[in-house]
């Protein structure tokens, strides 16, 4: 039981990471940012289908050319925004993983990474408007 606890930390942490990152920016960009997250959580876990079906060859596959092209570009143009979504799919896919196999639902577990995404980008962006402001170059300063 330890294993699900430990991965929720993971995704926690990287959700907290991303509010306090966010913090030092409009707030638009938080929003966005949650709204994207939690987009992204619902489609990982019922998009099964719909993302079989885009990297299919045939006339579909330039939509799978178009997205492969813009996560590179992404990952060339703003290494710090993709490490950051890398380091979210990675540890949500491990939660994921963990909790179903411990015998949770698909349910249950979508409900837990939705409260645990929202709650952790809430009190990360709030720690870094209150407590220990974040600057926008945070994680290219520590790369330097």
């Amino acid at each position: 039981m330890i294993t699900p606890l430990l991965s929720l930390f993971c995704v926690g942490v990287a959700y907290g990471l991303l509010g306090w990152h966010l913090s030092a920016y409009h707030i638009g960009w938080a929003m966005g940012s949650w709204f994207v997250a939690i987009t992204l959580t619902i489609l990982l876990f019922w998009g099964e289908e719909v993302t079989k079906r885009m990297f299919r060859l045939g006339p579909r596959g330039v939509i799978s050319m178009l997205i492969l092209s813009g996560i590179i570009t992404m990952a060339v143009a703003a290494s710090t925004l993709f490490g950051m979504i890398v380091v979210l799919f990675a540890s949500q896919t491990l939660a994921r993983l963990e909790l179903q196999s411990a015998g949770l639902s698909r349910r249950l577990t979508l409900l837990l990474m939705v409260v645990l995404s929202i709650g952790m980008l809430s009190i990360g962006w709030i720690v870094g408007k209150s407590y220990y402001p974040s600057s926008e170059y945070w994680l290219t300063s520590f790369l330097i």
